[in-house]
């Protein structure tokens, strides 16, 4: 069903707010990223890295039961506001150790505001428009995190440090008021009729993921994935810059070129619709291609051959996150969106975190080239090990229907 005008709107308004949050967020990560180096301590680099992921863990439960039970627009504006303050204190206070306790609490928010947003798209959509409006979406923020560590690199260098993290203050605010502009809203009292599980179930989120047939090998492939992409990039810098003799500038090229073909993915991932066996099959088909060019860019040996590798990969992650999007919004009662949502997301950055320790343990024993094949190898097996139970799942989703 073609969206109405008003949903046009409210899709339009929702993608350019979470476009410029994103984009506010990549340049203030990069301006930390570069204060905390400054000083020359590596373990304040992990610990700034941990402070932007930890909280989106552990929070996850919580966050999305307070999803569920209040009213998006208002809890939503009301917590980009606190996140603008918190990003005027990051700018205006200065040390590493208050830097990372303040990165700590803004990621506090963010654990409420990511599955927040996720559940309000297929109220602001409708239920038949999930995937239009997860391309709109993913695809805006594929342009602010292609163009943020760029346009944060080249602040930092022109205004210094502080002026960045303004401009993410800035980012919060415009956001929480674009927010409450959106003409629909996802209300708590709406949801209660529909609600089977008692009210206080923190853990429902994560028990409907791993009961259901289709959310379950789906979220334990993407974890996998994710465990094996982040170890990627953690050794990306030293294959390009150490393994292939390329400058900086080309390391910053293989990123932009992985981050046009995320755009290309999301954007034409809006013909994927929104049948689940569909959903899976597509998510798994990108995940097992993406090891295999992973585990091509580990065998060549000039960083032309990395550029259309990167651009084809980003294109498959592009359609992978419009999928995985769709699928746990399509497989979710509305009344359990933001404790799914915020649950899946724990899970994720997770594997990203873990990943993150895994690739630099493996690159003290390994070179950057193994690691790029094995992570290529290990996508490519996972997909393969899911698979049956993929197709088991199929069959038993037709007997149901």
């Amino acid at each position: 069903m073609a969206l109405t005008p008003a949903q046009r709107r409210d899709l339009r308004l929702l993608a350019g707010l979470r476009g410029v949050s994103v984009l506010g967020d990549s340049i203030a990560l990069v301006t930390l990223y570069l204060r905390v180096a400054h000083g020359g301590h590596g373990w304040m680099i992990a610990a700034l890295a941990i402070a932007a992921a930890l909280p989106l863990v552990v929070l996850a439960p919580i966050a999305g039961h307070v999803v569920d039970r209040l009213a998006a627009k208002t809890f939503l504006s009301a917590l980009c506001g606190l996140e603008g303050v918190i990003c005027v204190g990051i700018g205006y206070l200065h040390g590493d150790v208050v830097t990372v306790g303040l990165m700590a609490v803004l990621t506090c928010g963010v654990a409420f505001s990511m599955p927040g947003y996720s559940a309000l798209v297929p109220t602001l959509s409708g239920e038949e428009n999930v995937t239009v409006a997860q391309s709109t979406i993913q695809s805006v923020q594929g342009v602010a995190l292609t163009a943020g560590p760029a346009l944060g690199g080249i602040l930092v260098g022109a205004t210094g440090q502080s002026w960045p993290l303004y401009l993410d203050a800035v980012s919060f605010f415009l956001a929480g008021v674009a927010t409450l502009l959106l003409g629909s809203d996802r209300r708590p009292q709406r949801l209660e009729e529909h609600e089977n599980k008692p009210a206080r179930d923190l853990g429902a989120g994560m028990r409907l993921i791993f009961t259901d047939t289709l959310l379950r090998p789906v979220m334990v492939t993407v974890t996998v994935f994710m465990l094996s992409l982040g170890a990627v990039n953690v050794s990306e810098v030293f294959f390009i810059t150490r393994t292939l003799h390329s400058s900086a500038l080309f390391y910053g090229l293989v990123g932009a070129s992985f981050g046009l073909g995320s755009i290309v993915g999301s954007l034409a991932s809006k013909r994927l619709g929104q049948d689940p066996l569909t959903l899976v099959r597509v998510a798994l088909l990108a995940i097992a291609s993406i090891g295999v060019l992973i585990g091509a860019v580990g065998l060549v040996d000039h960083v032309g051959y990395v550029y259309p590798l990167m651009v084809v990969t980003g294109v498959l992650v592009g359609v992978i996150n419009v999928a995985f999007s769709t699928l746990f919004a399509v497989r979710t009662p509305e009344a359990l969106r933001g404790r799914v949502f915020a649950a899946s997301g724990a899970f994720l950055y997770g594997a990203e975190m873990t990943s993150m320790v895994l690739g630099g343990v493996l690159l003290t024993a390994i070179s950057p080239r193994t690691v790029f094949q094995l992570a290529g190898v290990s996508s490519t097996f996972t997909v393969l090990l899911i698979a049956p139970l993929e197709l088991r799942t199929s069959r038993r989703a037709r007997a149901v229907s």
